[in-house]
């Protein structure tokens, strides 16, 4: 988002805590979060990412880590008017343990709501699942999965990468740069993106 960002004639600064693999918790525990998170540094957003599929199969669990471990950092670590980005995972191309990868889409709708409902401070859901399941309608999961079946392609990367622009700018992300895409593909996931988080 960064190249994107720096395309358009904005500059954004991150910290990054990933660990590819982890739930929320796993890299909690791992203990960088504790410094991005101390209220040395304060920010516009903070956006969260879970495990793919623990919102969709164990909302319990993701939700204490986002209420009980996250959230009570918030406050000291958000700028006034900040808010919490919460990732909308994607289905992976295997729904177990659902029936069917329209059950799998359906938890990970009512979950994610009910994050966002239970999270006392200002938040959006960055609508990545939904985007997904429009492109995956027409060009099936191969177009934004890999063969893993479960981890991003480029295109889909492309298309996160736009969506948090458009939610962290606050504005269209249809003017953005094509990046290493064709000039077709990637207008096309803009409007996507576009009309999903309501530009």
């Amino acid at each position: 988002m960064r190249t994107l960002a720096s395309a358009a004639g904005r500059t954004v600064r991150t910290t990054e805590v990933i660990h590819f693999g982890n739930t929320l918790q796993q890299t909690y525990d791992a203990g960088e979060v504790t410094a991005a998170l101390s209220g040395a540094t304060r920010y516009d957003y903070i956006v969260l990412q879970e495990y793919s599929t623990l919102v969709a199969t164990n909302p319990a669990a993701a939700t204490s880590a986002l209420l009980g471990t996250y959230a009570p950092a918030f406050a000291r670590t958000l700028k006034p008017g900040g808010k919490v980005v919460l990732f909308k995972n994607w289905a992976l191309r295997d729904p177990a343990p659902f029936a069917t990868r329209a059950a799998a889409v359906a938890a990970i709708d009512t979950n994610y709501a009910a994050l966002s409902a239970a999270l006392d401070t200002p938040n959006v859901v960055a609508p990545i699942s939904d985007e997904f399941e429009k492109l995956i309608a027409t060009n099936g999961t191969s177009y934004l999965i890999v063969a893993d079946g479960k981890h991003p392609d480029d295109t889909a990367i492309y298309l996160d990468a736009v969506t948090l622009y458009g939610i962290l700018f606050r504005e269209s992300p249809r003017g953005l740069s094509d990046q290493y895409l064709t000039a077709t593909t990637a207008a096309a996931l803009r409007d996507v993106a576009a009309t999903q988080i309501g530009y």
